[in-house]
């Protein structure tokens, strides 16, 4: 082996230690644990109890045989279990698929009411909103309109199978 590749091997042997740690090109550095403690996430959730229809009397009515007629109002109450748990927590109730029904019925916005009678804004629901037993009552009408005209809507059926409830975290401000 001729010097000048004995030179070479010597000196990337020299690098190669030096890079590894086995020299003395050393750098300081140094680290601390961060005492900003455990953060826990909130929680959201829905659970539909039993749902029940009444007529503008108030009768209890089984929308597989009751037949609404112009004027009709039905009320649509359904048990609901809301947990809304977060510091900045803010929540929407919705009631969805009722556009699914007659051509001349009015939906109104969903009304809650928590077990202790106060009711609540269902655009803008907070923890405080709910009782520590979870439930609240949502209710829904329909309002067939008396206006209707000829036979508009004449033994039509509405499938209602498709309502649903959604509670939708609204984003923190």
């Amino acid at each position: 082996m001729n010097k000048m590749a004995k030179g070479a091997l010597a000196t990337g042997v020299g690098v190669a230690l030096l890079l590894g740690g086995g020299g003395t090109l050393a750098v300081w550095n140094q680290s601390q644990v961060v005492k900003a403690g455990t953060i826990v996430a909130g929680d959201l959730n829905l659970v539909a109890g039993e749902g029940a229809w009444t007529n503008a009397a108030g009768t209890p009515v089984d929308p597989a045989s009751y037949k609404v007629v112009p004027g009709d109002v039905l009320t649509y109450t359904q048990e609901l279990d809301v947990t809304l748990v977060g510091d900045l927590m803010e929540a929407k109730l919705s009631l969805d698929g009722a556009d699914n029904n007659f051509a001349n019925a009015d939906v109104s916005k969903v009304v809650l009411e928590n077990s202790e009678g106060v009711v609540l804004d269902a655009e803008s629901l907070v923890p405080s909103d709910i009782p520590a037993d979870k439930s609240v009552t949502a209710t829904t009408t329909f309002a067939f309109n008396v206006a209707t005209v000829n036979r508009d809507d004449a033994q039509n059926t509405a499938d209602f199978t498709a309502l649903r409830y959604t509670l939708d975290q609204v984003a923190p401000k």
